[in-house]
């Protein structure tokens, strides 16, 4: 019986052939960048699915919380040179008042039971509200207060407790802007260095992670529709992780600087103790190419909604990374974070915060009234 040799294969053919298969292997896989959509230029919506809710003669408001009742709150912060109160109701009648009350939102008085500086609200299914003060006033001045969570049950309108912020977790140059809580745990963001902080609300505890992420620091400017945003001086404004959001289920964080792109970071990294800092500096996964954004929320399905401040448009993000330019509309000037009512509509505040004080050299060019819009969500799926 005849056999046939086999010559060995060499080490190099070996590699080459294996260097071959992985190519044709990565080249029928999609690329990450190749799973996110790119974002339509054509909006859905028009004119008319954008009508005015409220208006404001001398307060910038820069978040929105429908409640379930039918009221509304509305975030004044002191930062960009808004007097008081800072966090208010508009009740069914249209009446506006303090909130929870006017004792909260003194100008003066024990910083441990008044807000300092509102800097984020985030309203939980049981009813409760979570409102982030920053402490810092002034964003070119040291902080006034420690950051602290205030807990407020908006049924009964009181306030059930508060948090104070550890200054271990902090900077001195921190400034807290941005709240995201899901059952006994807080996150959120640190806009003056770049930051998250986990806090532990049973326990009052927090830990800082992602400390000086290149994902969550102002890497580019935050554009608006005449070029880039400056402060009063002229200095491009850098404003590091101040947006942020939960899914719904918890188990992932969105992060954004205004002007850089969105990320994403698994919840659960936080509290395993087996990860090193090597593999926590690797969870942020860049999830869209976003413009520069005004706020952000999510809805109760996951799906997020943007205000984009460099065209004016609200833009939205399913999960399954379906990107949809609702609407583009030349009133949407510096659009804040917007806020769902459950009943199909969005609404969202017009900041102009590029005419604020804060960068104005301290004299607002605001064009008063300020308004905040409601925009009828669309029922239909996106186009394909």
């Amino acid at each position: 019986m005849m056999t046939r040799r086999t010559r060995p294969v060499s080490g190099f053919r070996r590699a080459l052939a294996l260097t071959t298969l992985t190519a044709s292997l990565a080249a029928a896989l999609p690329t990450p960048a190749a799973w996110a959509v790119h974002m339509p230029k054509v909006p859905e919506l028009t004119a008319s699915a954008l009508t005015p809710f409220t208006q404001s003669d001398k307060q910038i408001w820069d978040a929105v919380v429908p409640l379930p009742d039918g009221r509304m709150l509305f975030e004044a912060p002191a930062w960009v040179g808004n007097p008081g109160p800072q966090l208010s109701v508009r009740n069914r009648d249209g009446s506006f008042t303090p909130y929870p009350d006017a004792d909260w939102n003194a100008g003066e008085g024990d910083s441990a039971r008044r807000i300092i500086a509102a800097a984020g609200l985030t309203l939980l299914p049981d009813g409760t509200l979570w409102v982030l003060d920053s402490g810092v006033p002034d964003r070119k001045a040291p902080p006034v207060a420690q950051p602290k969570l205030i807990h407020i049950d908006t049924r009964k309108n009181i306030v059930l407790g508060t948090i104070t912020i550890e200054k271990t977790a902090l900077h001195p140059d921190s400034i807290l802007s941005g709240v995201a809580v899901y059952g006994n745990t807080a996150y959120l963001a640190d806009s003056g260095v770049a930051g998250v902080l986990v806090v532990d609300i049973p326990a009052a505890s927090t830990r800082r992670f992602l400390d000086r992420h290149p994902a969550l620091t102002a890497t580019r400017p935050i554009q608006i529709p005449g070029g880039t945003l400056n402060w009063g001086d002229g200095r491009p404004a850098a404003i590091d992780s101040s947006m942020i959001a939960i899914s719904p289920d918890g188990r992932w964080i969105v992060l954004q600087a205004p002007g850089n792109y969105l990320a994403r970071v698994d919840t659960s990294t936080f509290t395993d103790p087996d990860i090193t800092p090597a593999a926590m500096e690797e969870i942020v996964t860049q999830w869209y190419k976003t413009p520069s954004l005004g706020g952000m929320t999510i809805g109760p399905d996951g799906t997020l909604y943007w205000s984009d401040v460099s065209t004016g448009s609200i833009l939205s993000y399913s999960t399954g990374r379906i990107p949809r330019r609702l609407i583009t509309d030349s009133r949407l000037t510096y659009p804040g974070t917007p806020g769902l009512d459950g009943h199909g509509h969005l609404f969202v505040p017009t900041m102009q915060l590029d005419h604020s004080a804060a960068f104005q050299n301290g004299k607002a060019t605001v064009k008063w009234p300020v308004t905040v819009y409601q925009l009828t969500l669309p029922t239909t799926p996106p186009p394909t």
